[in-house]
């Protein structure tokens, strides 16, 4: 009886470790865009998408795809707003620990982080602009 409650738990807890893993890949690509590096955006979005197949998350796999294979910042930050909007989807039907959703008003785009500092990845100049808007 405690191995059925054991594997119905583990089996309860799989998606949403497949999320945590999902939320910690955005994030490196994120974080790739705030240091304006396109070689750790470009690897952080390849293994997004790989990590996405593996949790039958084929449509964040395709939108990681684009962002992998932009061939500059502009291209990339361009692909991130469908990336980030698949990502929003998964986000709210994640429950327990996951990113808040910020945006900027003045891009008109939102995207994943932790809650606390704004980090806009979607233009350089304005990093510090944008605002919670759930959790």
């Amino acid at each position: 009886m405690k191995r059925t409650l054991a594997l119905i738990a583990l089996l309860a807890a799989v998606p949403a470790l497949a999320n945590t893993t999902l939320f910690t890949r955005y994030e490196g690509v994120r974080q790739g865009f705030l240091k304006a590096s396109l070689k750790q955006v470009q690897s952080n979005a390849k293994a997004l998408a790989a990590d996405a197949r593996k949790a039958k998350q084929e449509a964040i796999a395709k939108e990681a795809d684009a962002v992998a294979s932009a061939a500059d910042m502009e291209k990339a930050r361009a692909a991130l707003g469908p990336l980030s909007d698949r990502m929003i989807e998964l986000q709210k039907k994640t429950e327990g620990a996951r990113p808040a959703v910020y945006a900027c008003p003045m891009v008109r785009k939102s995207w994943l982080q932790p809650k606390g500092k704004v980090g806009n990845p979607y233009e350089a100049s304005m990093a510090d602009c944008g605002m919670l808007k759930s959790e």
